[in-house]
C-alpha cells in the first residue's frame, strides 16, 4: 500500500517515467522492492496498482471528452439543420 508521500512522488514523476523506472530495476516479481525514489523504495506491485489507477482515470477522462465532443457535434448538426430549414421556409 502506497503512502501519500509515495503517491505524490509517483504523481510528480508521471506514469510514463514510472514505467521506465520500473524497467531499470532488477526485481521482477510483484513483491520486489524498487529503489531510486526520494522517499525510499516502493513495492513493484504497489507501483503497478498505481499505474492501473492512472490508466483507469485516463480512460474515464477520454470517455467524457468523447462524450461531450459527440454532444457538441450533434448540437452543431442540429443548428445547421434548423438554419437551413428556417432559411428555406421563412415566415
Amino acid at each position: 500500500m502506497l503512502t501519500d508521500t509515495q503517491r505524490e512522488e509517483l504523481k510528480e514523476m508521471g506514469a510514463e517515467q514510472a514505467r521506465v523506472h520500473l524497467l531499470q530495476w532488477q526485481g521482477r516479481g510483484p513483491g520486489a522492492e524498487i529503489g531510486g525514489f526520494k522517499c525510499g523504495s516502493m513495492n513493484r506491485g504497489d507501483i503497478f496498482d498505481w499505474l492501473a489507477e492512472q490508466e483507469h482515470a485516463d480512460e474515464r477522462r477520454q470517455f467524457w471528452i468523447l462524450f461531450w465532443a459527440i454532444i457538441g457535434g450533434l448540437a452543431g448538426i442540429g443548428g445547421v439543420i434548423a438554419a437551413v430549414y428556417f432559411g428555406l421556409h421563412p415566415k
